[in-house]
């Protein structure tokens, strides 16, 4: 039985393939060459038809496809295929019909993030257009433009030898911008001077969004917008006023179109103690989540009566921030105007050459479950801003004069009524009396006295208010005056509403509908 056994087994190991070597080769070869026919006509496929390209999984783009395919062959001109992405993806977004959502390309993506944390590289001036004109408002403290001598009131007229003439502020920003370390010259016109030019070396520079004042033993706390560090300053602010013994508080929310919702929540922790709900989020599905605080608050809150002042410029985050207040203190006043009322968050999605996605993802509630979206949260005070912030903006190259009658002269008569000229009654005739105090201003700023406002007065009566209002902040006055008890809640609303008779007060859906996207990441 063994030795049979070993038999087979030499019988079966002799079985062996044996192949020519010449004829190995040859196989290999052929399966060589046979590989590399496969792989190119599988590439010349896909190069001739993108839409062959993951259909099998996602065919809802093969419309894509093909259009992308189309333009991209059959297109009369010269075709950029990443542009033409670039706007795929654009109004792919767009039909979302979502004014906070927006696809950024690298340019915007990076002017985005400059809103986040508040630095830029330039030279640091504030600038506005007048008329034709860009006119330098002030250097900022400590800035690469004030080191150079720039002044308030300067004309640029040009930028590196290019005229800027005619320019929006934001074309001429974006000439005077650049990369930290590099000069940029500025021809300016001072007064009544020839131009000069000054030479400016850029650097980066850092904007703050809190500033703080004393006004007739008020602390007013102004908050621009939430970026990064927005709670680290608005904490300076408020140890200052308790340094300085401050009992009322204003924490002003105007214009502030929101910003990292982060830095809301921390900045409700200023008040609201630890573990405490500073808001809720909900999803597509109706789910609830509560942010909570998470730190020990500011005891030098804890004394303050805080006035939250909004108007129809607050929203996002600013909201946030007041609605939060409102649910958790009863002694909390909110002051002004109706606020926006933007109750939706956008999470943000980078891609690897620097373009981003913002889109809205959830829907945000005060701590009790209120959506103030396209509602805004209504003041406690109503403080409407006076007829002199409305005033409609007198273009240079029309001509108003005598016996006409339009809009724009109610305009011209609260400007200059505003400024302390006698124009009689207020409406929207062109009289005798609007001749009269029209030359007396013409007089009083060294311009040709004929009565008709056009050029030169337009452009001065315009700057003239502007300064007028950055002076005299009416809302702040009559709040203050509030405060202090010299008026009582029905007073000083009376008194606000006896200032604006003239100029039509827009709904909080007018000013909805003109104003952009606003976000809260």
């Amino acid at each position: 039985m063994d030795e049979n056994k070993n038999n087979n087994e030499t019988t079966h190991k002799s079985k062996r393939i044996s192949i020519n070597p010449f004829w190995l080769i040859i196989t290999i070869l052929a399966a060589v060459i046979l590989s590399s026919v496969i792989t190119a006509l599988s590439l010349e496929a896909g190069s001739e038809k993108a839409v062959n390209v993951g259909t099998d999984t996602r065919s809802e783009f093969s419309k894509l496809y093909s259009v992308y395919d189309t333009i991209s062959t059959d297109f009369y001109d010269e075709v950029d295929n990443e542009e033409l992405i670039e706007s795929a993806i654009d109004g792919m977004v767009q039909g979302l019909d979502d004014p906070y959502s927006e696809y950024m390309n690298v340019d915007d993506t990076e002017a985005f993030q400059e809103t986040v944390t508040g630095d830029f590289e330039g030279i640091g001036a504030e600038v506005m257009q007048e008329g034709n004109r860009i006119v330098v408002t002030s250097p900022m403290r400590g800035s690469p433009a004030e080191a150079a001598g720039v002044e308030p009131g300067d004309q640029i007229t040009a930028v590196d030898g290019e005229s800027i003439e005619g320019m929006t502020t934001t074309e001429a920003v974006q000439l005077i911008r650049g990369e930290k370390g590099t000069d940029v010259v500025l021809t300016i016109v001072r007064g009544e001077g020839e131009p000069i030019d000054i030479t400016v070396t850029r650097d980066t520079i850092h904007i703050d969004s809190v500033t703080y004042e004393e006004v007739d033993n008020v602390g007013h706390i102004s908050i621009n917008r939430f970026q990064e560090g927005t709670t680290e300053e608005f904490e300076e602010s408020i140890n200052q006023a308790a340094d300085d013994d401050v009992e009322d508080i204003i924490v002003d929310f105007r214009y502030n179109p929101g910003g990292l919702l982060s830095e809301a929540v921390s900045l409700i922790n200023q008040f609201v103690p630890k573990n405490e709900v500073a808001l809720m989020l909900e999803d597509s599905n109706g789910e609830r989540v509560e942010l909570e605080t998470e730190n020990r608050h500011n005891s030098n809150t804890e004394d303050m009566n805080v006035y939250i002042l909004i108007n129809e410029g607050s929203a996002s985050a600013s909201e946030v921030f007041t609605g939060a207040l409102n649910d958790h203190f009863d002694d909390v006043v909110i002051a002004g105007t109706q606020s926006f009322g933007k109750g939706v968050v956008q999470q943000t999605q980078n891609f690897n050459d620097n373009s981003m996605l913002k889109y809205t993802n959830t829907k945000w509630l005060t701590p009790e479950g209120t959506w103030v979206h396209e509602e805004g949260i209504t003041p406690d005070v109503e403080l409407v801003n006076p007829d002199y912030y409305r005033v409609e903006v007198i273009n240079e190259d029309d001509v108003y004069t005598e016996g006409q009658e339009s809009e724009t002269i109610t305009s011209i008569k609260v400007a200059l009524d505003t400024l302390g000229y006698d124009v009689g009654t207020i409406n929207e005739t062109f009289n005798e009396e609007l001749i009269d105090a029209v030359m007396s201003f013409q007089e009083d700023h060294d311009i040709e006295a004929d009565g008709n406002v056009t050029g030169d007065t337009s452009i001065t009566l315009m700057s003239e208010l502007r300064t007028y209002i950055n002076e005299n902040d009416a809302q702040l006055e009559y709040l203050v005056d509030y405060i202090n008890g010299e008026y009582s809640e029905e007073e000083i609303e009376e008194t606000a509403q006896e200032n604006a008779q003239n100029i039509e007060i827009k709904s909080i859906e007018e000013l909805q509908e003109e104003a952009e996207g606003t976000e809260a990441e």
